[in-house]
């Protein structure tokens, strides 16, 4: 008889998994709230939206705790599931075909990254990245764990070290920039390598620090009508899915997905680790994590938010973001252990086994209210007003979630994309209990997608 999967029963899944995705889901509209919300102010404040008093704070509070971190967990769990979806099938049956199921699966996950990107507006949407590398994790799934810790932090430094280059490759530009400038000032005829360095230079710096023309029109035209913001911001998902991908989000997610693969077979993301491993993960994540996050702040609050600064935070930024993931995975697990909050674990676990239902309804929603489709709020509140859409957008995730997991099984876009990948009905309205986040019982395996 051919076997048949179901989705993964309540009783059948690791609690804090589902908390911990729960958490990530919900933090990562705090960084990303502001590209949604304003133009090019994500890393620098001072482009848009107040630097100064609550808009400072906030952003403060987010750039030495959060930036980097949710999606960092976010990944890393992604990597565990990998490993959890295809032993689940390897032990399905001689029926099932877990390469084949697994491939398909993951395929799918681009396709609801194009249309977070293009369709929902969203320009730093990670489903796409994760599809895309998700395709390349089948063939890391029998490494061992040292080794997959080997590989992940060799891609990370890796990645390090591109930003590095980038410095180097930005600093002699800007040098020769700044000899040029000294010339043409003089009266001196410029040569064509310093014309070029000029130009290259200025081109720079105007997508570092747009000018306040560029901030305008950028706000305007998102405003104007779905049409008009479609053309503007597909133009950046196309940068961000392209070359951004390349350079930058390919080894940043690669990384964080070996990690999480490695840190599901040692027991780290299941909770079962010993207490003191996720003790010293706090310890050493938030020691390191926080100096560097607070060196990093300090010194482009003293530059003012120079684009030379701008450049220059990013030699420490993998190390910072890294290490304060790490420091929230001890933290979570602890609180875990120690059987606290039980209730909150319990709801955000509801949240978490919605997690690309509640990913994707943030873009709706944030689709709505920013762009020309809806309110066309764009570029119209402070900074710190961005977090009271945060705070209702969080109140509703979780209301929903709970009241739909009571009912159903799984999430509909949940549902969707187990129906694309198997290509046939599956189970949707099962009526069932989650189980209590708090146990300490050794847990079966469950699905990424919850």
């Amino acid at each position: 008889m051919a076997a048949t999967l179901t989705p993964t029963p309540g009783s059948e899944r690791i609690a804090v998994l589902d908390t911990t995705r729960g958490i990530a889901v919900l933090g990562i509209l705090l960084m990303n709230i502001v590209g949604f919300g304003l133009p090019y102010a994500y890393e620098d404040p001072t482009n848009w939206g107040g630097s100064d008093g609550a808009n400072l704070a906030v952003w403060r509070i987010n750039s030495l705790l959060f930036e980097g971190t949710m999606r960092g967990l976010f990944t890393l769990l992604f990597g565990a599931g990998v490993i959890l979806f295809l032993q689940r099938h390897a032990s399905a049956g001689p029926d099932v075909r877990p390469a084949r199921v697994y491939f398909r699966r993951t395929a799918w996950l681009i396709v609801f990254g194009l249309v977070n990107g293009y369709i929902l507006l969203w320009d730093g949407d990670i489903l796409f990245y994760y599809g895309v590398i998700g395709l390349l994790l089948y063939f890391f799934r029998n490494l061992s764990a040292p080794k997959l810790i080997a590989a992940g932090a060799l891609v990370l430094a890796l990645q390090t070290s591109v930003s590095i280059g980038e410095y180097a490759t930005y600093a002699r530009l800007r040098d020769d920039a700044r000899v040029a400038a000294a010339a043409e000032a003089q009266g001196e005829a410029l040569t064509i390598d310093q014309q070029i360095a000029l130009q290259l230079y200025d081109e720079g710096q105007y997508e570092i620090k747009p000018t306040q023309q560029q901030l305008e029109y950028a706000v305007r035209t998102v405003r104007r009508s779905y049409e008009s913001a479609f053309w503007h911001i597909g133009q950046r998902t196309w940068n961000v899915q392209t070359k951004y991908f390349i350079v930058h989000g390919f080894g940043d997610v690669l990384g964080m997905m070996l990690l999480g693969m490695a840190f599901l077979k040692l027991g780290v993301l299941t909770g079962v680790a010993p207490i003191r491993t996720y003790a010293w993960m706090t310890a050493i994540g938030y020691a390191l994590g926080l100096s560097i996050n607070a060196f990093e702040i300090a010194q482009l609050e003293r530059e003012h938010f120079s684009a030379d600064m701008l450049v220059a935070s990013y030699l420490t930024y993998d190390a910072g973001r890294v290490a304060m993931t790490l420091g929230h995975v001890g933290a979570i697990m602890l609180v875990y252990r120690f059987h606290l909050f039980a209730r909150a674990q319990r709801v955000l676990a509801y949240v978490g086994r919605m997690a690309l239902t509640n990913y994707m309804s943030q873009s709706v929603i944030c689709m709505f209210l920013f762009t020309g489709a809806g309110l066309a709020w764009y570029g119209q509140l402070q900074r710190y007003e961005l977090y009271y859409v945060v705070l209702a957008i969080w109140i509703a995730q979780l209301v929903w979630s709970t009241a739909w997991l009571r009912h159903f099984q799984q999430g509909p876009l949940e549902w969707l994309w187990r129906r694309l990948t198997y290509g046939r009905r599956r189970p949707a309205a099962v009526p069932i209990a989650i189980d209590n986040p708090a146990s300490t019982e050794s847990p079966r395996d469950t699905a990424v997608d919850g």
